[in-house]
Order: structure tokens, then sequence, then C-alpha cells
């Protein structure tokens, strides 16, 4: 049977954050037999009608359209999406998966989404690995936010099975009355599998090469700015101990805090790499680091993915609900209790035991890898079409 998806997650809507481009890129993977659209895909509908009205009025306008639509293409990948999706339809196979970095009670939006995708394919819809929004962080730091735990609960109980990225997640739905829910891990976990075999490097003695990966958030624990202080205070306290420092944006957002941190801890201009577009790019770039401190949540991840020891610098719960799946607590320091002392010596203590950590980190990420396999294999049933 010719079957379509849709994936119900944060891709196509112009963020261009690493981690949800990722996990949308892995459902493509590992369900390959299946043709995928984000849903966002849907969002546009032609209106030659105005385009000619526009046209008329102000050339130039004419020549930006087309410019972007010459760069991203974004017009013609929606027509082609829905045209492939009306055949998926008619033909009863198209079906839907719902992914993202932190998906389940984010906003009103992503709850109507899911519940229409639902409707739209007649099939329950399975989750694959998200994470859940934390009441008690949400609530005041978004206008209007409203926990819907509970309604996700009775969307999702049809479901044999829901995986969520760590135990934090897990509780969250669970305090809610949840009964179905299984910790599967982030969906990155299974990219280990290339790097699972790889011999541990020897510790080496003096210069080692870290990385750090800067960014503002608009919604963190603490200030943006005393983050931001912290980091440049720790590229300096690098730079003076003769280490290597590379500076990794992986967003659009990241790329003036990582210029930034450069500036003002003396660093050279080319200590900032290019940002990182897909997650192969950045692993290029870590799986050559000693250690990695890391404000967004998949450059963590895909640090350990590589066998990277990391220091995750936890400015949402959700960085600590996946810290919690590989025992990596210790090696966390929550944004609004950071000072340059504590991160030099949360980092400190991860170079004088760099080897050992690496080896812990690969066994338990094994353990996360099949975990998350096992937990795909559960929902495959779900993904084969309707009835």
């Amino acid at each position: 049977m010719f079957r379509a998806g849709v994936f119900c997650g944060w891709v196509g809507f112009g963020y261009g954050n690493l981690g949800d481009l990722t996990i949308y890129e892995l459902c493509r993977k590992r369900f390959s037999t299946i043709h995928w659209s984000p849903i966002a895909a849907f969002d546009y509908t032609p209106r030659p009608g105005q385009f000619l009205r526009r046209s008329s009025r102000d050339s130039r306008q004419v020549i930006r359209m087309l410019s972007e639509e010459l760069s991203h293409q974004r017009r013609l990948r929606s027509l082609t999406a829905k045209a492939i999706h009306r055949l998926a339809r008619f033909l009863g196979g198209e079906v839907g998966i719902c992914g993202g970095e932190m998906f389940i009670n984010r906003n009103f939006n992503s709850i109507r989404g899911y519940t229409e995708l639902r409707k739209r394919t007649g099939s329950p819809i399975p989750v694959f690995g998200t994470g859940v929004a934390e009441p008690d962080f949400w609530l005041g730091r978004e206008d209007g936010w409203i926990d819907r735990r509970k309604e996700w609960v009775a969307i999702l109980e049809e479901l044999p099975t829901v995986g969520v990225r760590g135990p934090l997640s897990k509780a969250y739905l669970e305090e809610a009355g949840a009964r179905n829910v299984v910790i599967s891990g982030d969906p990155a976990v299974s990219l280990h599998a290339q790097y699972s075999a790889k011999p541990i490097p020897v510790q080496r003695e003096g210069t080692l090469r870290v990385g750090i990966n800067a960014g503002p958030y608009p919604r963190t624990w603490g200030r943006p700015e005393d983050i931001q202080d912290s980091t440049v205070a720790l590229a300096e306290w690098l730079r003076k101990a003769g280490h290597q420092i590379e500076i990794i944006p992986i967003w659009p957002r990241d790329v003036e805090a990582c210029v930034d941190v450069a500036r003002r801890a003396e660093l050279p201009q080319s200590a900032v790499s290019p940002r990182c577009f897909s997650h192969e790019a950045f692993l290029s770039r870590v799986e050559n680091l000693d250690l990695l401190v890391a404000m967004n949540l998949h450059a963590g991840i895909l640090a350990a993915v590589a066998n990277v020891p990391f220091v995750s610098l936890e400015y949402q719960p959700k960085c600590r609900d996946f810290a919690a799946t590989i025992g990596w607590e210790e090696f966390l320091v929550r944004t609004d209790d950071l000072e340059p002392g504590k991160l030099i010596d949360r980092v400190s203590a991860v170079m004088v035991q760099l080897e050992a950590k690496r080896g812990e980190l690969c066994r338990r990420m094994c353990e996360q890898m099949n975990a998350f396999e096992s937990y795909c294999r559960d929902i495959e049933p779900l993904l084969a079409g309707p009835g």
C-alpha cells in the first residue's frame, strides 16, 4: 500500500531548530517506506488572483516572492505534498506521527494540530519520543499558557503505548492520570549506532579540545545576560589555560551570542565555526572534541551520541529530562544558579575523568538506542494505515 505520513511537530515553520529538524529526519529514515511531509507543508494555499493583483502594483514584491520561492521552494513543496497526500487518502494510506523537542502540552496549537491530524487520518497518531512541557516552568512564562495535560491524557489514551523523552515527561503525564507512558528516549539516540563500536580514546594530557554552544533563549531559568557572562568567563578561563576552543552555533539565534563570546573572551573570530544546518554537520565537528559545553538541548544529546562528555546549561526542564535517562544529572547546571566559578568547577570535574566518562556515555547511550528501537517496533503497526 502506498502510504503518506504527516509529521506533527515544529518543523517547517521557519525556526531552523537543529533538534526538531533532526527528529523529523530520523522519523523519515526509520519509517522510510512512508512518504513524509511536515504538517506545516499544508499551511500554504495558492491564491493566483491575489498574486496577480500584487504583481500589477509592485514589481519589487514579485521579485522578492520569486527569489524566495527559488531559494526555499515553499510553494512548490506545499503543492507537491498536497497532491501526494490526496492520493494517499484516496488509497486509504495516510498516517501521522507526533514528534518534536517538546510538543505535548506545549500550547493550544500543538493539541489542535494533533487532534485535527487524528481526524484527518482516521487512525491513532503515535508519539515519536517527544517531551512534555512542565507546568511549573511554563505557567507565567508565556501569556495565556494553560496546562492541558488532562486533555492530552484523554487524547492519547487510545494508544497502546506513548513514548516520551525521559522520566520527567513520563511523570508529568502520569500525574494527570496516564497509564500507558514509557520512556523511549529522544529519537537522536538512534544516531549512536555509528559510534557504539568505536574505541574510546585514551585521555590526553595537557591541551584539550573544548566546544562551546552558546545562544539566547526567550524563556529560561535565570537571566540571559547572566548566562552569557558565565559562558564568556568560561571561555576566558579555557583560553588562559591553553585549551583549544571551538564555538559552535547550531541555529540562527545562536550566531550573535557565539560571536559575542569569542569577542569578549578575546578569541579570534575563526574560533566561531559556521552554523551547523544538520546533525551530520554538527556530529562531524563535535566527534573530534574532548568536551562540549552545551546550551541547546540537542547539542548535548548529539555530543552524547558521539561519546563526547558534555556539561549541560539547563535553561529549561527538558535538559534534565534527557540527562536523567543516561544518569548525567551531575553535569547539569541550572541557569538560574549559574555563575562563572560554578561552571568552571563543573567543567573541571569532567576534564579529570574524560576517558571514564566516555565509556560510561557509550554504555548508557547503547541502552537508550536499543530501548528506542524497541519502541519504534512497537508503534510500527500504527503506521500501517487506517483500518
